[in-house]
């Protein structure tokens, strides 16, 4: 015991650790922070990944091929065809080339993707992006 009643080699923390101690992992760094970073990574990293800038007007033009299932709209006309208005454009540029590079298939969309060129998949995408929609909470 020393003087003040303490243990002897036994220090108070009155400071936190110095900042090269808080930053290793082993040392109680907050993993949902470093999960949470590496999702934000994986996320920006593809959402930027190397596509032509679309051009919604163009895309406008270039949908008319798609009303018949899509609706120029971007509202399904057939049940068995999606509702695209409104879709991020990253996820439409995705799912019209893989419906093209063969990954995602359906006898209908495989057909029509493989004549799109990567301005047509972007501009389509730009298209059905940019529609607005609304909704309705309906009543009780």
């Amino acid at each position: 015991m020393d003087a003040e009643g303490g243990r002897v080699g036994f220090r108070k923390r009155l400071n936190p650790p110095p900042r090269c101690a808080r930053t290793l992992p082993h040392r109680g760094r907050d993993w949902s922070t470093l999960a949470l970073s590496a999702i934000v990574a994986s996320v920006l990293a593809i959402s930027t990944t190397a596509h032509a800038a679309g051009n919604a007007k163009n895309g406008r033009q270039k949908a008319l091929q798609c009303q018949t299932c899509h609706g120029l709209d971007g509202l399904s006309k057939l049940p068995e065809a999606p509702h695209i208005a409104g879709q991020p454009e990253p996820y439409l540029i995705k799912s019209m080339t893989d419906f093209k590079n063969g990954t995602r298939q359906n006898d209908m969309m495989t057909f029509v993707a493989k004549e799109l060129s990567d301005q047509d998949i972007a501009d389509l995408a730009a298209y059905y992006a940019s529609i607005e929609l609304s909704v309705t909470v309906p009543k009780r």
